[in-house]
């Protein structure tokens, strides 16, 4: 999501002051890909410069989905700059699907997965929510729009881990957006979803504010191999404790059963996901353990 520049007028604008203006004229495109190109221009950038740099998702508006040559368009400009689609993640919004035929949508979904571009439903549970949506659609991933968290209920969890597990099952990655609080984070990294962003770990910022913030803490991109990595430690359902690769159901085990995931790294293992039950036997400052193998048996000793 792009803001516009601060305007000597009126200052800064957000998004959703300027999107629906050129949406009703049918300018859209203009500026989606606009942001296309600069997205490859930073990573071409990045790879002049050696630097590891990071996937990006793009957003594409229902209107851009009109147009006949809007993959060649995409395409031109990742050629332009040296860009492969593998680092460049489309996202189509809910209402993009009640705005096209179903016809238009997999046909568009087929062409940017045939280039190798991954294809991601952005605002789900925004309203327009449909099961129709994953029965007839190849998506990825899955954008949990979380306003739907905002309006939480006594429902809401189990709503939510509901719908990991079926995405998990599914083959389709999860991401919850609109992060605020550490409780929302919280819950969601233990029910399973292990992508989040939103104000909860920076408002948007410009480029250069992006990289003083990682200089300050320290942070740095994950490598494509990394990447790939915890991709597929993504897939594992917490949900589904005894039968985690499986499409089994059974909730009740999220509270019985101790789960955990954790890294080798020779000897020492880094802890990456914990449910309930097992953090309740570990010291809250415990995020790494030690297994010592014995004949008989094995036991985790925390440090």
């Amino acid at each position: 999501m792009k803001p516009w520049p601060a305007d000597p007028k009126y200052g800064f604008l957000n998004p959703g002051e300027f999107i629906k203006v050129l949406e009703r004229g049918h300018l859209i495109h203009k500026l989606d890909l606009h942001i296309l190109d600069l997205v490859c221009q930073d990573l071409e950038e990045a790879m002049q410069k050696g630097e590891t740099y990071p996937m990006i998702s793009v957003n594409l508006s229902r209107y851009d989905l009109e147009l006949p040559d809007l993959h060649e368009r995409v395409n031109t400009i990742l050629s332009r700059h040296g860009v492969k689609s593998s680092q460049i993640r489309i996202e189509i919004t809910e209402s993009a699907l009640l705005s096209n035929t179903e016809a238009v949508i997999k046909e568009h979904i087929s062409r940017f997965h045939e280039d190798g571009y991954q294809v991601w439903l952005d605002d789900f549970g925004s309203g327009f929510s449909s099961l129709n949506s994953l029965q007839n659609f190849d998506f990825d991933l899955l954008k949990i729009d979380m306003a739907f968290l905002r309006h939480a209920n006594e429902k809401t969890p189990t709503i939510l881990m509901d719908v990991i597990d079926m995405a998990k099952r599914l083959g389709i990655e999860t991401l919850s957006e609109g992060l605020e609080t550490k409780d929302e984070y919280d819950f969601l990294h233990s029910i399973g979803c292990v992508l989040a962003q939103g104000f909860y770990f920076s408002q948007p910022l410009p480029k250069a504010k992006i990289t003083a913030k990682r200089k300050e803490r320290g942070l740095e991109f994950e490598s494509p191999a990394e990447h790939a990595f915890y991709q597929k430690i993504g897939q594992v359902n917490v949900l589904n404790a005894l039968y985690p690769f499986s499409g089994s159901n059974c909730q009740e085990l999220v509270e019985t059963v101790p789960v955990m995931v954790f890294l080798d790294k020779g000897g020492d293992f880094d802890i990456i996901y914990a449910n309930r039950l097992l953090k309740a036997g570990l010291s809250p400052s415990v995020s790494r353990v030690k297994i010592t193998r014995q004949p008989s048996r094995k036991s985790f000793v925390p440090f």
